[in-house]
């Protein structure tokens, strides 16, 4: 029972060796890309690389933001519209209301 206990912390042992190993190979992957992308020469290089990628990405967008910003222009003047029609004809009952508790009835 002690032996099988024994191979337990033995091979939990190994494992964390081995995280602790792939764990400092990711870091160590990741310290040297932040430190190449440090450089202007390389930042140059991205920067050349995506431009025309986001570029393009923005130019086939723009018609559907147009868009959407067209359709939620109209919906707010409809939205006020309405909201103005609703008032101006709910004023009149107001009125009403306000005179008869005036006038005590």
């Amino acid at each position: 029972m002690t032996d099988s206990k024994e191979k337990e912390k033995e091979k939990e042992k190994e494992r964390d060796r081995y995280a602790e190993a792939n764990g400092d190979i990711a870091r160590d992957i990741g310290d040297k890309v932040l430190s190449m992308m440090r450089s202007p020469e390389n930042q140059a290089r991205v920067q050349s690389i995506l431009d025309p990628i986001v570029s393009h990405i923005i130019n086939r967008i723009f018609p559907y933001i147009l868009l959407s910003a067209i359709l939620f222009l109209i919906l707010f003047i409809l939205t006020i519209g309405t909201f103005y029609m609703v008032m101006r004809s709910s004023l009149p009952a107001m009125s009403l209301i306000a005179d008869v508790t005036l006038d005590g009835r």
